[in-house]
C-alpha cells in the first residue's frame, strides 16, 4: 500500500479527506506534515491529497517541491480543487500548467468529478464521499444557510443582493478562510448597508455544525464556480434538499441526487428561496468513506490475471500454485494456467485450466492462450518452475496501476544460493532499475516474472506465438512493446524464486549450448531489426530503417540519393517505380512495412552521420525536405525536432559513371 503523505492543517477540507482517506483505506504508512518538508520518504509508492496552496507558495513552486520530494517513487495523486477559467485568465494558466505538469508525473490522478476530469487528458474519477451527518431536524423560519470556508466565489455576496427586504436570515456556518478576513468584514459592511441579517458562526466541530445544520430552513450551496463541494455533500449527508448554483458540475451531481438537489441561475436566488418547501431529510443512497476506499483500492490494485504456462509437471506446478495461493495482494487475483500440451493436462479447483496440442516447446503461444481466458486489468506471467515471494504481486503491480503501457520485471533468484544472474545485476544497476531504459533494454524483459497491462498486451499482439523452441519470446515481446511506447520497470522487491539454477548453468555440454542459443539468435534476428540482435552486411526482408521517396528527380539523381541512403546498412527504400539500376536488389522496393525508423523524404538528400544520433536523442527529426521518427516516437505522439546538419543536398543532373567511381 502507498505511503499517504499529507500536508496542510487538519481543519483543511483538502487535509481532512486525506486523513479520511488514509484512514478508511487502512494506510500503514502516514506522513503528515503541516507544510512540505524535504524529510526522506519511505521506499515504495507514495499517495498525495493535492491542493498547490498547501504544497508550495505558488503553483510551480508546489509541483516542483512536491516532484522532488517523491523521486521517482511511484506517485498517486487526488486532484482538488482543480483550475477553472473563471478564476482569470492568468491565475488559470498558472495552476493549470502546474496541475497538468503533476498530472504527467502522476501513475494514478483521480479526481472528484466529470467536469473536473474534462480538464485533463487522463484521469480516473471517484465522486466525493457523501458523509454521515446525524443533524435533528429542527428548521428556524426564514434561514438561509451556506456551509463551509468563506472566501470569495462561493456566493455569498450573491445571495446577499438577491435578499434585500427579504426578511430571510443569512447564516454562513463555518470560519473565514485565513487570507480572507477583509473580504468578510466588507461582505458583512455591504449586508449591514441593505439591511440583510447575516452571522457568520465561525469554525464548529461536527457536533456544533451538524445542530446548527438542522436550525437551517433553506440550505444553499451558491458556488459561482465549483468543481466538487465538500459542503454539498455534506448538506447530502443530512439528507437536507439543497438550492444549488446551476453549473456543469451541479447538473453532474444533480443525476444521482435529483431528489435532493434544485438547480438555480445565479440571479435567481430570491425566486427559488421564495418558492422552496422546507421539507424532513430524506437519506440519500449510501456513498461514504467505504465505498470511496474501494474505489481508490481498485485503482491501486485492480484485479490480476496470473498466468502461468506449464507442461507436464504437476508437482512443480503445485509448488507454485500455493505461491500463488499465499499472496497478500488486496485486489482480486486470478490463476490461468495454461498447459502446452502435457499428456495428462492438470485439474486445479481454483484456477482456469486451457490447453493447447503439443506441437513442440511453445511457450509463447501458451502464454498468449492463458491471456485470452483471463479476465483480469493486469497480466502477470509466470513460469510454473518460479516461486513467488507473498509480496510479489503488491509490489510488481504497484509499479504500473494507472500506467496502460507499464511493463515489470520482478527480480527473479536461481539456484541453492538464490542469487540474480550476474547480467541482470549489471543490468539494473547501469539502468537504476531500468528507469533509464533505452531502445537496447528489451534484452532484460524476463517472462518468468512479467507484469503488464492486459489491453496493452492484446494492442501490441501479445507474444509471437510463431517462436518455437526455447527462450527468445519475451525479448521480442520487449522489442515490440518499447517500439510501442512501453515503460519499462524493474521491481527489486517484486521477489521470486526458481529452484534451479540459471539456464547459462544448466548445460555441461558446450556444443548443444550453443546450438539452442545459436537458433533462439537466429529466430529473432529475423524479428528484432535492431542492430544489436541481427548481423551487419546480411540482407533480411524486414530491415531496421524504410526510407519512404515522395518526389522524382532529373538523371542520375534518384540513383545517387537511394544509394546513399543503402549505406546506412540495414535499410530498404520505397519508390514508386525502382530505377532499372537496382532492378536486382530486394532492398529497393515498391512497399514495405513500417519500420523501427522510418525516413520520409520531399527532396533529393543524403543522410550525413548525424542523423541516427540525432533520432536516437529525439525519436522524431525534421530537417528541409525529410522527416525521420522512431516507431516508439511515433506511438508516444512525440513532437518532432527541428535539426541541422543530418542530410546533405543531391544536386543534379549526375553522370553516373562519375557516381561510381568517386570522381
Amino acid at each position: 500500500m502507498p505511503t499517504h503523505l499529507i500536508v496542510g492543517p487538519t481543519n483543511h477540507g483538502v487535509t481532512a479527506y486525506a486523513l479520511s482517506l488514509a484512514e478508511a483505506v487502512g494506510a500503514e504508512s502516514v506522513v503528515r506534515e503541516t507544510e512540505l518538508t524535504d524529510a526522506e520518504l519511505p521506499p515504495g509508492p507514495v499517495h498525495v491529497t493535492f491542493t498547490d496552496h498547501l504544497f508550495g507558495p505558488d503553483p510551480d513552486s508546489a509541483v516542483e517541491r512536491l516532484l522532488a520530494r517523491t523521486g521517482t517513487r511511484p506517485l498517486s495523486v487526488s486532484f482538488h480543487d482543480v483550475p477553472q477559467p473563471e478564476e482569470g485568465a492568468q491565475r488559470f494558466e498558472r495552476r493549470a500548467r502546474a496541475y497538468r505538469r503533476l498530472a504527467a508525473h502522476a501513475w494514478v490522478a483521480v479526481v472528484n468529478s466529470q467536469h473536473e476530469a474534462a480538464f485533463f487528458d487522463s484521469v480516473h474519477v471517484i465522486p466525493l464521499p457523501i458523509p454521515t451527518v446525524r443533524s435533528d431536524y429542527d428548521p428556524e423560519p426564514d434561514t438561509v444557510g451556506i456551509l463551509g470556508y468563506l472566501y470569495p466565489g462561493k456566493g455569498h455576496e450573491d445571495v446577499i443582493e438577491q435578499l434585500v427586504g427579504s426578511g430571510y436570515r443569512l447564516r454562513f456556518l463555518g470560519q473565514v478562510s485565513a487570507g480572507h478576513e477583509q473580504w468578510a468584514e466588507a461582505l458583512c459592511a455591504r449586508a449591514d448597508e441593505l439591511g440583510v441579517d447575516v452571522e457568520i458562526t465561525g469554525w464548529l466541530d461536527d457536533e456544533e455544525l451538524a445542530r446548527e445544520m438542522g436550525r437551517i430552513e433553506i440550505p444553499v450551496c451558491a458556488h459561482r464556480h465549483f468543481s466538487a463541494s465538500g459542503s454539498l455533500m455534506t448538506w447530502l449527508g443530512a439528507g437536507r434538499h439543497v438550492l444549488v448554483n446551476d453549473s456543469s458540475y451541479a447538473r453532474e451531481i444533480a443525476t444521482h441526487y435529483d431528489e435532493h438537489i434544485t438547480l438555480v441561475p445565479r440571479d435567481h436566488w430570491r425566486e427559488a428561496i421564495d418558492n422552496a418547501t422546507p421539507a424532513p431529510p430524506i437519506k440519500p443512497r449510501p456513498h461514504g468513506w467505504a465505498e470511496v476506499a474501494r474505489m481508490w483500492q481498485r485503482l491501486w490494485y485492480p484485479p490480476v490475471s496470473v498466468v502461468i504456462p506449464h507442461y507436464n509437471d504437476h508437482e512443480v506446478l503445485a509448488r507454485t500454485l500455493e505461491s500463488v495461493r499465499a499472496q497478500d495482494y488486496p485486489g482480486p487475483v486470478e490463476i490461468v494456467v495454461a498447459d502446452d500440451g502435457s499428456p495428462t493436462p492438470p485439474e486445479i479447483d481454483d484456477a482456469i485450466v486451457v490447453t493447447q496440442p503439443d506441437e513442440g516447446f511453445r511457450a509463447a503461444a501458451a502464454r498468449n492462450l492463458g491471456a485470452a481466458a483471463a479476465s483480469g486489468n493486469l497480466l502477470a506471467f509466470v513460469d510454473a518452475d518460479t516461486i513467488l515471494e507473498p509480496d510479489y504481486l503488491r509490489h510488481a503491480t504497484a509499479c504500473i496501476a494507472g500506467q496502460p503501457r507499464g511493463v515489470v520485471v520482478g527480480t527473479r533468484t536461481t539456484g541453492p544460493d538464490r542469487t540474480e544472474p550476474e547480467w541482470l545485476r549489471r543490468a539494473w544497476a547501469d539502468t537504476d532499475d531500468l528507469a533509464r531504459a533505452d531502445d537496447t533494454s528489451w534484452r532484460f524483459i524476463i517472462s518468468a516474472v512479467l507484469t503488464c497491462d492486459r489491453t496493452f498486451f492484446t494492442d501490441i499482439g501479445g507474444f509471437d506465438a510463431s517462436l518455437v523452441g526455447y527462450g527468445g519470446e519475451d525479448w521480442e515481446f520487449g522489442y515490440r512493446a518499447w517500439n510501442a511506447g512501453a515503460t519499462f520497470i524493474h521491481s527489486p522487491h517484486a521477489r521470486a524464486h526458481h529452484p534451479q539454477p540459471d539456464w547459462g548453468a544448466r548445460h555441461d555440454d558446450p556444443l548443444a549450448a550453443a546450438a539452442e542459443k545459436n537458433a533462439e539468435s537466429i529466430a529473432l534476428a529475423t524479428r528484432i531489426t535492431h542492430p544489436i540482435a541481427r548481423p551487419a552486411g546480411v540482407i533480411f526482408e524486414r530491415t531496421d530503417i524504410v526510407v519512404r521517396i515522395r518526389g522524382k528527380w532529373g538523371p542520375g539523381v534518384s540513383e545517387a540519393v537511394i544509394a546513399s541512403w543503402l549505406k546506412l546498412g540495414d535499410a530498404a527504400v520505397v519508390v514508386e517505380k525502382p530505377p532499372e539500376l537496382f532492378a536486382q536488389d530486394p532492398r529497393v522496393r515498391t512497399q514495405a512495412d513500417p519500420a523501427r525508423i522510418e525516413v520520409v523524404l520531399e527532396r533529393a538528400i543524403a543522410p550525413t552521420d548525424a542523423l541516427l544520433p540525432a533520432l536516437r536523442a529525439h525519436g522524431h527529426v525534421t530537417a528541409p525536405g525529410l522527416v525521420a521518427s522512431t516507431a516508439r516516437a511515433r506511438a508516444l505522439g512525440t513532437q518532432a525536432t527541428a535539426v541541422n546538419g543530418v542530410c546533405t543536398p543531391v544536386e543534379g543532373p549526375i553522370r553516373l559513371e562519375r557516381l561510381f567511381a568517386g570522381w
